[in-house]
């Protein structure tokens, strides 16, 4: 059996409004203020079933209700054949025009091995998204997979596809089409054998893969992915800057940050930025107490010693893993991530530490993508938020609805 499927998707129809009014992003990234916009925008909003405004115990029962409810009203209305769906993300990076494409299938959970994680699953979060999938029977959002194809047969299947833009969103523009699988059957063929690294989604995949493996005469044995090409140029990877929440003055500790790493001073973020951009080896842009510096690891081989054993040196050469295993447990004394502040602008870091609310900020470099792959193949599990695929896929575009 086939690893990929096209699916009888649900999308918003004409009378719901205009789409751009309608999608948004991945609930996990949508703050409590962003959601109001949405809100505002739309009573339709795709926010009204991925983020609800309160997490009361029947949550998962108002969402399955509403979806149905839209769904009656046509709201929402199921295509009438099974397609792909096709969708090209127009932005700009680094003064550069960038066009991502990827689409949007079926993946068979019964060949769940051939999908490959790098980041640590709670428990909580993953049983949270059981419920939610048991009682509304349905992909609200699509999970974002990553394949190898150096011959960029998708990109160019694109090229004669007639691509309508539906919307300009955020900082993007989307182009949205949907394909049969006769057009797609070569590049499905060429996929067969592949296999897949999760870039987002962690938590909806294994809940939907644990939902599976305990129902598997009644559940879907289906999740909804977006995949696009890890070898593609148009694959940005964003860094994720942290702050400490704790309060910790570095002062403290400055003697044992100097033994492993040289500090620099700088007069402003720009300056630090572009300061950790030039370097090969391990460098954190800093702030704190109103000062601006960089530090750059001496001597990488000083400190693998503090890290955990058993994990490759790929793995222990990652700037997420020496910030998190090193920095912050050795020299700050801080386990886990519940005392970290997380945020792809930097702008906000340094607002975060003006303000009181957070005493340290770390600023990254861009993750290496080839070394997490490396590193995943190896099913060692990086620290959170060690990825940003940017842009984020828009939520509302299809639905998976398995009933």
């Amino acid at each position: 059996m086939s690893i990929i499927s096209p699916f009888k998707g649900f999308r918003y129809s004409e009378t719901a409004g205009r789409i751009e009014n309608l999608i948004a992003p991945p609930y996990d990234v949508i703050g409590s203020d962003y959601r109001k916009v949405l809100i505002e925008r739309s009573q339709h909003n795709i926010v009204h079933l991925t983020l609800p405004e309160s997490f009361e115990v029947d949550y998962h029962k108002n969402i399955a209700d509403k979806l149905k409810k839209w769904c009656d009203e046509k709201i929402l209305v199921q295509d009438l054949e099974k397609k792909y769906y096709v969708l090209r993300q127009t932005f700009h990076y680094k003064g550069r025009t960038v066009k991502r494409t990827g689409f949007i299938c079926l993946i068979d959970l019964s060949q769940s091995n051939r999908i490959i994680k790098h980041e640590v699953i709670f428990n909580k979060y993953r049983d949270d998204r059981i419920k939610l999938l048991d009682i509304t029977k349905a992909n609200l959002e699509p999970i974002f997979l990553l394949y190898e194809d150096k011959e960029s047969i998708l990109e160019k299947i694109s090229e004669n596809l007639l691509f309508p833009t539906i919307a300009d969103f955020e900082d993007y523009t989307i182009e949205f089409s949907d394909c049969n699988s006769e057009v797609f059957s070569e590049f499905m063929r060429k996929l067969e054998n592949t296999t897949f690294f999760i870039a987002d989604g962690h938590h909806r995949f294994q809940a939907s893969y644990e939902y599976y493996r305990q129902n598997p005469q009644t559940a879907p044995g289906y999740i909804m992915c977006y995949l696009t090409n890890l070898f593609s140029d148009s694959l940005v990877v964003l860094p994720t800057h942290r702050a400490i929440m704790k309060n910790i003055s570095p002062f403290e500790r400055i003697n044992e940050v100097k033994q492993f790493f040289d500090i620099e001073k700088h007069q402003n973020l720009q300056d630090v930025l572009h300061r950790i951009e030039e370097k090969n080896t391990c460098i954190f842009g800093v702030f704190f107490n109103g000062n601006f510096q960089t530090w750059k690891i001496k001597n990488i081989e000083n400190i693998k010693s503090f890290l955990p054993e058993g994990y490759s040196d790929d793995w222990k050469t990652l700037d997420s893993v020496i910030l998190h295993y090193f920095v912050l447990q050795k020299i700050f004394g801080i386990p886990g991530d519940e005392k970290l502040y997380y945020d792809i602008h930097p702008e906000t870091i340094v607002k975060k530490i003006e303000d009181g609310e957070c005493s340290i900020g770390f600023f990254m470099r861009e993750p290496d993508i080839m070394k997490i792959k490396n590193v995943s193949l190896k099913s060692e599990i990086l620290p959170p938020k060690t990825t940003f695929f940017y842009p984020k896929i828009p939520s509302g575009l299809v639905i998976a609805r398995y009933i």
